[in-house]
């Protein structure tokens, strides 16, 4: 479950790498993964969860599946939240895995790599670290 209060960075279980804006402040760009960064850097890693959105400290934008379509190989971006039509916005997490609540089957999904693009892709029964994601709660000040 997602924390209902508070900022928190979403962390690669694989890797320890975090959902990251890229630096990006326009809807419509794309969700990478970079190491947790210094004061100067954690806004564009922090997120907190409301009403199934998940919604970035810096942009306010939420993530949301590109297209608005619930297909695998999807890209993750940041985008303007909607009021209606909201399906590939809202979101659940479950066992570390992220999904989009209109298709659990769905997951988000990365590379190793730093700056690697997030997907969503079928959730896999083997192989799925790195479909697999926990929640650090942010200590700072916000």
């Amino acid at each position: 479950m997602f924390p209902s209060e508070g900022y928190f960075f979403l962390k690669s279980q694989k890797t320890g790498l975090v959902l990251d804006i890229n630096g990006e402040t326009e809807a419509g760009s794309r969700l990478v993964i970079r190491p947790k960064g210094d004061e100067s850097e954690v806004e564009n890693q922090l997120w907190t969860f409301e009403q199934g959105y998940l919604i970035s400290k810096k942009t306010s934008l939420v993530v949301d599946i590109e297209g608005g379509d619930l297909r695998s190989d999807k890209r993750v971006l940041q985008f303007d939240r909607k009021k209606t039509m909201a399906h590939n916005q809202r979101w659940g997490i479950r066992d570390g895995f992220v999904y989009p609540v209109a298709d659990p089957r769905l997951v988000l999904d990365t590379k190793e790599d730093s700056g690697s693009p997030v997907t969503v892709t079928y959730r896999r029964t083997e192989d799925n670290d790195l479909q697999q994601w926990y929640l650090e709660p942010f200590e700072g000040d916000y």
